[in-house]
């Protein structure tokens, strides 16, 4: 199983938990070697609220990841405004990138080329270089921007997948909910996740109540 590199941003719409649990599933990964991450200002403001008030840089919202010290020596950490850092260049190779959450602003931006830091860049390569880019977007109801938005951008290449819940899952709870979409999103990387489950199975008749005909 080839070893894959990906980059995670993590922009400034609700759901710091989303993030955050999406980025200890793909570490866990069984075929991860490097997670590059970046994180927007406006999502360290996000995470100050949902997730803890010390939280002041990218540093201090890795640390409050719940993950042990051999998954953290994959983790590499970016500043936001380095945009000449590894993962601002198409000749760089990772496998794909994820932006979660994705807040409308950022998806407009990748939508329609633009690039002030590195989170949009490093969503601009993965358009560019054709390599799988999804966007997590967190906003609801959509206006009409955000639907030509997300328009424009699958046309470009991108996945959207908003995290709405699989209902379908084994003992349903905002966790299982948040691990059922963490684990999809992985596996459109190439990722291989360690958790095995949300999988829909096909239905099946409830034990006593026979199937009708």
């Amino acid at each position: 199983m080839a070893s894959l590199e990906i980059a995670v941003g993590v922009s400034g719409g609700s759901g710091a938990r989303l993030g955050r649990r999406f980025v200890q599933i793909a570490l866990a990964s069984r075929n991860l070697a490097r997670l590059h991450l970046v994180i927007s200002e406006p999502a360290l403001m996000v995470a100050r609220t949902e997730i803890s008030p010390a939280i002041a840089t990218a540093s201090d919202w890795a640390a409050a990841l719940d993950a042990p010290a051999v998954l953290r020596r994959r983790l590499v950490i970016h500043e936001n405004a380095d945009v000449g850092a590894s993962i601002a260049s198409g000749s760089y190779p990772t496998a794909g990138m994820a932006v979660v959450p994705c807040s409308g602003g950022t998806l407009g931006a990748i939508a329609n080329g633009i690039a002030r830091d590195l989170l949009q860049r490093a969503a601009d390569v993965c358009l560019k270089e054709r390599r799988p880019l999804v966007l997590a977007l967190r906003e609801s109801p959509y206006s009409l921007v955000h639907i030509e938005n997300m328009r424009r951008v699958t046309r470009a290449g991108a996945i959207v997948a908003p995290p709405t819940p699989a209902f379908y899952v084994d003992a349903p709870s905002v966790d299982r909910f948040l691990d059922a979409y963490c684990v999809r999103t992985c596996r459109l990387l190439g990722l291989a996740p360690r958790e095995e489950g949300f999988r829909w199975e096909g239905a099946r008749p409830k034990p006593g109540r026979p199937r009708r005909r």
